[in-house]
């Protein structure tokens, strides 16, 4: 909160951190529902996220979408870590909704379902009390 010469940290701020992504990818989904929403704010949420109705677009609608994709890429490489951002600079320079669909394809793996189902089968297993030390670990 501001004090009364207006000096302070302020309220903005506060939301640019929150919308930065530490690169953890059990953070991902969270860091990505605030960005989206965020996107939804600034009016890039639909650009960013949905493919362009090119089939029949004018050329003028079709400039304005270019417009908002790299004000979108803008807004993106803001919230990300220096990895995630190696990920996408070289590939996507000025496209947010290909930089957001390779920051999610990486941080989003096909496994993860199945890792977090071995995982929890892992974590759970007992030895019962008429079972072999041996028995247990095979």
């Amino acid at each position: 909160m501001s004090n009364a010469t207006g000096y302070g940290p302020s309220h903005g701020s506060q939301r640019w951190f929150r919308l930065s992504f530490d690169g953890d990818e059990k953070n991902y989904e969270l860091w990505e529902t605030r960005f989206l929403a965020h996107m939804e704010l600034r009016c890039l949420r639909k650009v960013i996220t949905e493919d362009p109705q090119i089939a029949g677009a004018n050329e003028a609608a079709l400039a304005e979408d270019e417009e908002k994709n790299r004000e979108a890429y803008a807004e993106l490489v803001q919230g990300l870590d220096n990895k995630s951002l190696s990920l996408i600079m070289r590939d996507t320079k000025g496209d947010g909704r290909k930089a957001l669909e390779i920051v999610r394809a990486h941080y989003e793996g096909k496994d993860k379902p199945r890792v977090v189902s071995l995982y929890w089968e892992l974590s759970s297993l007992y030895k019962a009390s008429n079972e072999t030390v041996t028995d247990y670990v095979i």
